[in-house]
């Protein structure tokens, strides 16, 4: 775990791994925001899974759905930006923030992989995308937490 410690310019290696994983995640929480602008273009891009066209399930799960949306855009996507102002001024602010977002980003994938009506190509699209790169991260600034000390 001590590559996590090399420095690489500014900011040693693990707090570069955490400033990527905001990045995937940031883009995350930009689907989401995409869904609640545009819902049945993003479940023809693949972005959503419930239609608000189909029976009664499956516009209910997608009431589900856009309520997770709205809570991603007005609580996920400011955390994620503070955190990563945060981390790039090395502020403490910026490591507790980043250390939320990654956990929300631990969280979602699992509760994705235990739901039945998930397909298999969003679960593992999670898992990559959002949950193994928010473990580096939480591996990479705690191995580094501190540069965030004051």
């Amino acid at each position: 775990m001590k590559f996590f410690t090399k420095e690489i310019g500014s900011y040693p290696f693990g707090v570069w791994i955490a400033l990527f994983a905001l990045i995937l995640i940031f883009l995350a929480w930009l689907m989401q925001a995409y869904s609640l602008i545009n819902w049945e273009g993003a479940v023809k891009l693949g972005v959503q899974d419930e239609s608000f066209t189909g029976d009664m399930t499956e516009r209910a799960m997608a009431d589900v759905e856009r309520g997770v949306a709205i809570a991603d855009i007005l609580w996920a996507l400011p955390i994620t930006i503070i955190a990563f102002i945060g981390l790039l001024r090395k502020e403490f602010i910026g490591f507790i923030a980043a250390m939320m977002v990654f956990a929300i980003c631990v969280y979602f994938p699992l509760f994705y992989i235990f739901r039945e009506s998930t397909s298999f190509d969003i679960v593992l699209a999670v898992i990559f995308l959002w949950a193994v790169p928010s473990l580096f991260g939480i591996s990479g600034l705690w191995m580094n937490r501190n540069i965030f000390e004051k």
